[in-house]
């Protein structure tokens, strides 16, 4: 090939990558998305704030560093956003394009090196996948420029022999481990290239030895940061990679290889936000190619040659395996372009090999009939149109992707336009609320917004009263309850930004601080030291789904944690979960006084759960403290940290599940009475060693077998049969405690039953079989083994006798106290009067001079180890409570029990108004 005629094609090459890369940059592809906001965010930090983030930026899941020092010039020189992120892509595409020519012409000598090396070019112009990342704010493009540069400098030193190109060619390879996380396989890549070629080259042995060595010393320099931080921060720099192999609910690793082998030119990735959904990752004339260059290098590798064209063959043939970090990404919808990018630029080379075969044998065919002289000379003509004809049709097919609607929403567009309207037309003293999936998104972040608040997807704020905010509700986040979308409606804001379909692009609502509450709320009342509940909402819900449950809390003084989390459950009346709904908020310490708080939790009702009112019970954590509010009662004393906040109906569902679709094992059924069929039960695994007054915790299937209203009275009993035969009942009544009995069950309804049975406080300990019965018929559920339990019922001695009661049916029988050094030991006796059914807890506090805790305790009695619900009468308890490291000074003793459920201590009987027993003064010296 002429001279001039190589280096036109190589111009009209870069100048058709230039238009389709540069044309309407500022405008296509529609943003930015949240991971090229968080670039944006990342580079500014570099350019502008003098961040030092080499060679991993720590923040959003680990990204290496490189591209962010690359591209924080462009900051200072063209513009502080997504457009140079964009520019740099383009550009470094426009290089890899240039050095894959160039890379090609290296590698093979002759002709064929020009038409390899033109070919992959080419193609890589007109590649769809490549062009979509050439024209986005990703950091990927930087691992194929970085690879193309390694090996153009690598092949230039090994032809040439010069050090300095082999130098500078392990520095890009090392370097290129600073780009993306598919480039971790690169240098395993070029050691396998370097033995082959080492063993290619018999003659040349030492002296390619020599070249690996000078190469390989580079590479190893250059990696040698990102190698030191891995080992010192294996969590950070393995943390995404990680994340995305979990298989979790995902694909199997055999799946994914198959996708992935679909992924070249049958189906490639589905997500719209980096694919035409389904195009494959190469047309079918660039297949074609592939495969005639897979086999091309193939033969070309094992039959004899020059030792650099047959180890550049083998790297070529390796290309496609360089998809391996999509392969294992099982959790991160495979297959990936974006992670399948390590294998450019070597797998166009393959291409570039494919097509070079293709056309020779077709010249070859053209000579053997003799073609006419006018056609050799049309053919790099009638290449160009073709090329220049694919170029407009991938130009078409791009910005017919770019232009849609749906693509403007997933990439965040949305929320860019809400952002730049909010900075026309927010007021200054408006507060702005913004749902969003993601908390202080990056693409509202760049914008550096004042006030602006997170909703998340399930929250929603009234102001405080008198002042007004902006609500912005955007596609992406799902869309609010209906309640607070009519609540709502009263300030919708007509003059928004459309977007691509003609919609409004974001929804915005003015809200004020005295509005009244959406309407469908029930009244109630939950009171802790920061939040009081104004009313909820419950919607009934079916066993087996879904529902929502609204809730609006009134802040009072503004929250000292920043990360408060709402805990609802449902429960039944022995206090079984049946579904848990937490809700996590952030800067929870900036939420204003008398703001409201609304928010959803979903919550799903286990199939089979027999229907009605279930009472909803709510409690509020700090998370990074592990620390729950207590709730306070009408009298301002502490009630718990849990409280009954409402109420949800359960309804009968208008379909059963069956036995089959929960699990359940029926092999052991039987009709225990006429219509009622117990199908399984499973007794948990507690049931080991159980002591006397502990409960039995067990769960029956039932299954109706008639139709409603026409089962006949039945008594239902739990026994314990000893070895002698001998039967202690300790339960009876109907099943799941009387509130859905069996003759409102209908035929082939599945029910669970969730319930506990308590082992009598005087069972003597054995081993017994737990049976089940109904009139005649009886069965038998297991075997559980009852525990003794050592029981004092004679006063021990004690220091100090105090026989104080509390309530009726406890009593403080007495107390030692020993001092050690600055350690305190507290020896209370408890004395049971009448047996209780509520699980006490004991507060120990010992009270400095000002009247505060200078510590305590507050443990169920014996470190939790011996609830008051298992004493018996007369029985004497030992408990013993040890603080250690008390600072000198006076302190005095004050004990008790309360109720963990509610907070209500239990009064002194003697002296009701009092809640507390006074031991005495102690001094620590």
């Amino acid at each position: 090939m002429k001279r001039h005629t190589y280096w036109l094609l190589v111009i009209l090459i870069l100048l058709t990558a230039a238009g389709l890369r540069l044309w309407q940059l500022h405008t296509y592809p529609p943003g930015p998305h949240y991971d090229e906001a968080a670039n944006v965010l990342i580079t500014r930090s570099i350019a502008f704030g003098g961040a030092n983030l080499f060679p991993i930026v720590p923040g959003y899941q680990g990204r290496e560093a490189l591209y962010y020092y690359l591209t924080a010039p462009l900051f200072q020189w063209v513009q502080d956003g997504r457009f140079s992120l964009q520019l740099a892509n383009a550009f470094m595409g426009l290089l890899t394009t240039a050095a894959t020519i160039a890379l090609g012409r290296a590698m093979f000598n002759g002709r064929r090196g020009q038409i390899i090396g033109l070919t992959a070019g080419a193609l890589m112009a007109l590649s769809f996948p490549l062009l979509l990342l050439a024209r986005q704010g990703f950091r990927a493009p930087t691992l194929p420029l970085m690879q193309a540069l390694a090996l153009l400098c690598l092949w230039h030193g090994l032809k040439r022999g010069r050090y300095g190109w082999l130098a500078a060619g392990g520095i890009f390879a090392g370097g290129a481990l600073y780009t993306y996380m598919a480039s971790r396989l690169f240098p395993l890549w070029l050691l396998i290239g370097g033995l082959t070629l080492i063993v290619l080259d018999r003659g040349n042995r030492l002296r390619r030895l020599k070249q690996g060595m000078v190469f390989f010393g580079a590479l190893a320099l250059a990696a040698a940061p990102m190698a030191i931080y891995a080992l010192q921060n294996p969590d950070i720099f393995l943390g995404r990679l990680y994340e995305v192999t979990q298989p979790g609910d995902s694909i199997t690793l055999a799946e994914s290889i198959r996708l992935h082998l679909r992924m070249f030119f049958v189906q490639g990735e589905i997500l719209l936000r980096y694919n035409l959904p389904g195009r494959p990752y190469f047309t079918w004339p660039e297949g074609i190619l592939l495969l005639a260059g897979l086999g091309v290098a193939a033969w070309r590798l094992i039959r004899p040659g020059r030792a650099t064209e047959r180890t550049a063959y083998l790297l070529a043939l390796l290309a496609p395996l360089m998809i391996l970090p999509s392969v294992i990404s099982v959790g991160g919808f495979p297959p990936n372009h974006m992670r399948a990018i390590g294998m450019v630029p070597l797998v166009f080379i393959l291409l570039g090999v494919g097509f070079d075969w293709l056309l020779t044998r077709m010249a070859a065919v053209a000579a053997r009939i003799s073609l006419p002289e006018l056609v050799y000379r049309a053919t790099p003509s009638i290449l160009t149109v073709i090329f220049l004809l694919a170029a407009i049709g991938v130009g078409t097919v791009y910005f017919g992707w770019a232009a849609r609607a749906d693509l403007f929403y997933d990439t965040d567009a949305d929320l860019a336009a809400a952002t730049d309207w909010l900075a026309q037309n927010a007021l200054d003293d408006q507060l702005v609320y913004i749902a969003s999936q993601h908390f202080e998104h990056p693409t509202v972040m760049i914008a550096d917004l004042p006030r602006v608040r997170w909703l998340g997807e399930d929250t929603l704020f009234r102001p405080p009263p008198g002042t007004e905010g902006i609500v912005i509700w955007p596609h992406s986040a799902p869309p609010p309850p209906e309640t607070w979308a009519e609540w709502l409606q009263n300030g919708a804001m007509a003059e928004v930004p459309t977007g691509p379909d003609g919609q409004p692009a974001f929804a915005a609502y003015t809200v004020k601080g005295w509005w009244s509450l959406p309407d469908g709320y029930t009244l109630a009342d939950a009171t802790n030291p920061v939040l009081t509940l104004h009313g909820y909402q419950a919607s009934p819900i079916f066993p087996g789904a879904s529902g929502d449950v609204l809730l609006s809390w009134r802040v009072d003084p503004p929250p000292a944690d920043a990360d408060l989390m709402s805990i609802l459950q449902v429960e039944d009346d022995l206090g079984n979960v049946l579904a848990r709904a937490e809700t996590p908020f952030v800067q929870s310490n900036q939420w204003l006084a008398g703001e409201e708080v609304m928010y959803r939790a979903h919550v799903r009702i286990p199939p089979g759960t027999p229907p009605g009112t279930y009472p909803l019970r709510a409690a509020w954590v700090a998370r990074s403290r592990n620390h729950y509010l207590s709730y306070i009662d009408e009298d301002g004393q502490q009630a718990g940290v849990w409280q009954a906040v409402g109420e949800v109906e359960v309804l009968r569902p208008v379909s059963f599940p069956t036995a089959e679709s929960l699990g359940i094992n029926t092999d052991r059924q039987v009709d225990l009475a006429p219509g009622t069929r117990l199908l399984a039960w499973q007794v948990d695994t507690a049931a080991d060693n159980l002591r006397p007054g502990e409960d039995l915790p067990l769960t029956l299937y039932w299954q109706g077998t008639t139709a409603e209203g026409q089962v006949a009275a039945t008594t239902y009993e739990a026994l314990l049969r000893d070895e002698s035969g001998q039967d202690t009942t300790i339960w009876q009544g109907q099943p799941t405690q009387g509130h859905y009995p069996p003759n409102q069950w209908r035929d082939g309804e599945l029910i669970v039953d969730r319930t506990q049975w308590s082992i009598p406080r005087d069972q003597t300990a054995g081993t017994y079989t737990l049976l089940l019965r109904a009139d005649a018929v009886a069965v038998e559920l297991g075997t559980i083994t009852v525990a003794g339990v050592p029981r004092l019922l004679e006063p021990p001695s004690v220091e100090h006798k105090l026989e104080i009661g509390l309530g009726d049916a406890l009593q403080l029988y007495g107390s030692t106290i020993e001092l050690t050094a600055n350690d305190l030991r507290v020896e209370l006796v408890w004395h049971t009067l009448t047996e209780v059914d509520t699980d006490y807890t004991v507060f120990v506090h010992v009270v400095d001079t000002n009247g505060q805790n200078a510590a305590q305790r507050d443990v169920m009695p014996v470190d939790n180890a011996y609830p008051t619900t298992l004493w018996v009468s007369g029985e004497y308890v030992p408990d013993t409570h040890v603080f250690t490291d008390l600072a000198p000074g006076r302190y005095t003793l004050r004990v008790g029990l309360y109720n963990p459920a509610n907070g209500q201590r239990l009064p002194l009987k003697e002296q009701p108004q009092a809640d507390y027993i006074y031991l005495g003064f102690i001094n620590i010296d």
